[in-house]
């Protein structure tokens, strides 16, 4: 068959194209996909198969921290705040893109992170250690840094009430070594505090535990939990989780009870579902590194494994069912069937 001049060009044109389309079916670069479903989901109690998901994979994000801390779920900007405390920054993951970025540096070996009900950002920092908040103006606002005339110790992590009091623990981790902050001697006995606006100072909740860590609300605000690191300083003390009844105010702790204690595990961040289980980083080698979810009776109900140890959580996205775990040098995220307190 003969082609005139137009169709050759036309032909031409078109295997130019079909060139440059490329080939749906060739083989993909990089390590072949895992089968479903995940082997990160453990199950140790039949409840916990409403939360699993068979299609789901657990995806890592991003890999250059060096100890990621204190996620915060931002609804309006659709991005999540976390800590790389040893480099002194906030960083910032984008659900959208999926890329991250530094949102702030030098910010005093930023720990744990949280919105309060009016949008703004509040941090505990290590060094100076204290707890700070972002205005929508760009300035800062200082709302802790002593008590009764002595420096804290490391603020550590914290919740915003819808009065818009703060609730956070001082452990003082990040005065310990010159890592996650500056090596000096506490001065003050590890503890819990609220502080708000209208404080000089803030208002003491408590000195029962021994490193008091990660803490979040329960669904109705009436509830509060707190991890005990203990054992990183009391060998001879386990890790806990405790639970109390917080007043309406925000300025009281009251029905002490012991949620969780493992002497082979410890527990780091907390959140809580909808459901009021309690979702908490854990740490204490292979099979235990990751997450470990609770009942509101203290009840294991399962675990999500991860190769690294995790640190901290939170529920993110629209619809509030996707954990994301800052973990040693990473963040990943799982979809869930679970949805997150907002």
């Amino acid at each position: 068959m003969t082609l005139g001049r137009r169709q050759f060009l036309t032909a031409s044109a078109a295997l130019a194209a079909a060139s440059t389309i490329p080939n749906v079916f060739a083989q993909p670069s990089g390590a072949p996909p895992a089968r479903y479903p995940a082997d990160v989901w453990q199950v140790v109690d039949d409840r916990f198969k409403e939360f699993f998901l068979f299609n789901t994979p657990l995806q890592r994000h991003w890999s250059e921290g060096l100890w990621l801390e204190g996620p915060a779920w931002n609804a309006v900007g659709r991005y999540a705040v976390f800590s790389d405390i040893p480099r002194a920054r906030q960083m910032r993951w984008d659900e959208a893109t999926g890329e991250v970025s530094v949102l702030r540096y030098e910010v005093g070996h930023s720990n744990g992170n949280t919105f309060d009900h009016r949008g703004r950002l509040v941090a505990c920092e290590h060094s100076p250690a204290r707890v700070v908040r972002y205005e929508w103006d760009g300035s800062t606002t200082v709302l802790a840094e002593s008590y009764q005339g002595k420096r804290l110790n490391a603020p550590n992590d914290l919740v915003a009430l819808p009065s818009d009091g703060i609730i956070f623990t001082d452990p003082g981790y990040g005065a310990h070594v010159d890592y996650e902050g500056h090596k000096r001697p506490l001065e003050l006995q590890p503890a819990v505090y609220y502080v708000d606006d209208s404080l000089d100072e803030p208002i003491l909740l408590t000195r029962e535990l021994y490193k008091p860590n990660g803490i979040t609300l329960g669904p109705k605000g009436d509830t509060l939990y707190i991890s005990d690191t203990a054992p990183s300083h009391h060998p001879d003390q386990p890790a806990t989780i405790t639970r109390w009844s917080l007043a309406p105010d925000g300025r009281k702790l009251d029905n002490k009870r012991q949620l969780a204690s493992n002497p082979k595990e410890v527990y780091d961040g907390l959140t809580c579902d909808e459901q009021g289980n309690v979702w908490a980083a854990a740490s204490g080698g292979e099979g235990i590194d990751g997450v470990a979810v609770f009942d509101p009776e203290g009840v294991l109900l399962g675990r999500i494994l991860l190769p690294e140890v995790c640190a901290n959580l939170c529920f993110v996205g629209a619809d509030r069912n996707r954990l994301l775990m800052t973990a040693s040098q990473s963040i990943y995220t799982l979809y869930t069937g679970a949805k997150g307190i907002a």
